[in-house]
């Protein structure tokens, strides 16, 4: 479990830096838009979501007492991808630098948490 949750990290990170440089870039490149875009955000936000999974499996399976920073990072970037979901439909034609400049941020939320490991 312990090598899942350090894939997935990866995956996180490289994840939503791809997709949040590219959401950023669809904003003014309107050929850059479509449903591929949207599909592999949907992942790399999911991928939070199992991380968190992952984790308290390898924290409780384990009894692993991971550093409460690191926590912290790993529960902001899930609250990060859930308050990006639900204010999607508000922001209209800004939903790209919206999606943009979440995925950068859990990129560093996900760098942040695997520094303190």
């Amino acid at each position: 479990m312990r090598d899942l949750h350090t894939t997935l990290a990866w995956v996180i990170v490289l994840g939503n830096g791809l997709v949040g440089v590219w959401a950023l870039a669809a904003h003014r490149v309107t050929a850059l838009r479509g449903r591929l875009l949207w599909v592999l955000t949907g992942i790399a936000q999911v991928a939070v979501l199992a991380q968190a999974w992952v984790g308290a499996s390898v924290a409780m399976g384990e009894g692993v007492d991971a550093d409460a920073f690191h926590l912290f990072y790993g529960a902001t970037a899930l609250l990060s991808a859930g308050v990006a979901w639900g204010y999607r439909r508000q922001l209209g034609d800004r939903v790209h630098l919206l999606y943009g400049g979440v995925g950068l941020w859990i990129m560093g939320l996900g760098i942040r948490a695997m520094v303190l490991g």
